[in-house]
């Protein structure tokens, strides 16, 4: 198609959105920062069906609330078949389509620009003319650490997760007023983080009530995601670490012991591809590992790992053994990636400590009893000593002190600050 012929699709299409209301969202949790201020290209990045595409209307609607009109924003989805043929020299339409309907300057909201063959120059120039651009993509076509590639440090990521602990009351309709802990809507509060642990963070799974959605994602993310999109002959072997990672979930995790797990149960592999597949498994965000804290960086990254989900409601779905204690880690350990405490450790010397931040060496445990509690504490104790900071006890539903340190339910912690 012509010049001629794509900028009349994309006046249409600018009009169209511009004739309806922005669809309704569930506001999201996530700060942002002053945009006038920063003269960057923002880019939504996350796990597949986080709720990137949502976000970007999030964004709109708290623009509107500043004074802004609806046609102040170009959004445009590349997803759209009409952009079949377009070419990246022919995305500079848009400024001058946009031109010809209004006198004034837009901000760019580019959801799926990465199917256009080099978008990248296109964006960096826009924001070498002042304009504010907002991107979002499907993993499958464009990775965090390739958008930084592309455009050349002008990026400003903005990390979109499945729903918090808090979203998801927001979801079920639940305002929590002050003081609500000393409420009877306390219990419903317990109630809902037991449906939520068992459940998922997944938008759709959460609105949907049905945990079977994220066998399908799992499928999207293997084979789009991973199989496709990197060409990766051995399926097979790429999917048993992924349910095998399912099923770890908040477990140890070596590259040597995977690859003889995977030898024994009769799967070509070797321990090269198996530190390959890990990297890619961590790129798409379907899980990340954590290092032990050591004196160097080079010891931490030989160290043994431990390996946590973006979502727990792949544990929930392929795991054959449920682990409560295991599942309360990982939410806390996906909590902690949301509130930005990074870098995030665990430790192990004689004794150990779950998660070890700037902040806090925290230590989760479902339950404490006179079995474990002088061993979850020490170690919490004798962290808090060696890295100088806070302790933070983090039970399912015990609010007691021992030794000195108190403890908090996990459904109080995530709904704090």
């Amino acid at each position: 198609m012509d010049d001629f012929g794509f900028k009349s699709i994309f006046k249409d299409l600018l009009v169209n959105f511009h004739s309806h209301p922005l669809p309704s969202v569930i506001e999201r949790d996530i700060v942002f920062e002053d945009f006038s201020k920063v003269n960057k290209v923002f880019v939504i990045i996350g796990p597949r069906r986080a709720g990137k595409t949502f976000v970007l209307f999030q964004l709109m609607q708290g623009f509107l609330k500043k004074g802004f009109d609806l046609t102040d924003f170009v959004y445009l989805n590349f997803e759209n078949e009409k952009f079949s043929g377009l070419k990246s020299t022919q995305l500079g339409l848009i400024i001058d389509a946009y031109g010809e309907l209004y006198d004034k300057k837009p901000i760019l909201f580019l959801d799926e620009i990465q199917n256009v063959s080099g978008w990248d120059k296109f964006v960096r120039r826009l924001n070498d003319e002042g304009y504010k651009v907002f991107i979002s993509g499907s993993n499958s076509k464009l990775l965090s650490k390739e958008i930084a590639t592309s455009l050349r440090g002008r990026d400003y990521p903005i990390l979109v997760l499945g729903f918090s602990f808090k979203e998801f009351l927001r979801v079920k309709g639940v305002v929590l007023e002050k003081n609500w802990e000393f409420s009877p809507i306390k219990l419903k509060v317990k109630k809902l983080f037991m449906e939520y642990m068992h459940l998922s963070s997944f938008p759709e799974v959460v609105l949907e009530n049905k945990l079977e959605f994220v066998d399908q994602y799992f499928k999207t993310m293997l084979f789009l995601d991973l199989v496709e999109r990197y060409k990766i002959t051995n399926t097979d072997l790429m999917r048993l670490l992924m349910v095998y990672l399912s099923r770890q979930n908040g477990g140890d995790y070596s590259i040597n012991k995977f690859n003889n797990y995977a030898k024994s149960n009769s799967y070509k592999s070797s321990t090269s591809v198996i530190q390959r597949y890990s990297k890619l498994v961590e790129d798409i965000y379907f899980c990340f590992f954590l290092n032990a804290k050591q004196k160097s960086l080079k010891k931490e990254s030989n160290y043994l790992k431990k390996s946590y989900l973006f979502d727990h409601g792949f544990s929930n779905y392929y795991s054959t053994e449920k682990n409560e204690g295991r599942l309360l880690e990982s939410i806390v350990a996906v909590e902690l990636v949301r509130r930005k405490e990074n870098p995030i450790n665990f430790y192990v010397n004689g004794f150990e400590c779950d998660f070890i931040t700037k902040n806090y060496s925290i230590q989760v445990c479902h339950t404490l009893n006179e079995d474990n509690e002088k061993r979850e504490v020490n170690g919490l104790v004798e962290a808090t000593k060696k890295f100088n900071n806070s302790p933070l006890l983090i039970t399912l539903d015990q609010e007691v002190e021992i030794g000195g340190v108190k403890s908090i339910p996990i459904w109080k912690w995530l709904l704090g600050d």
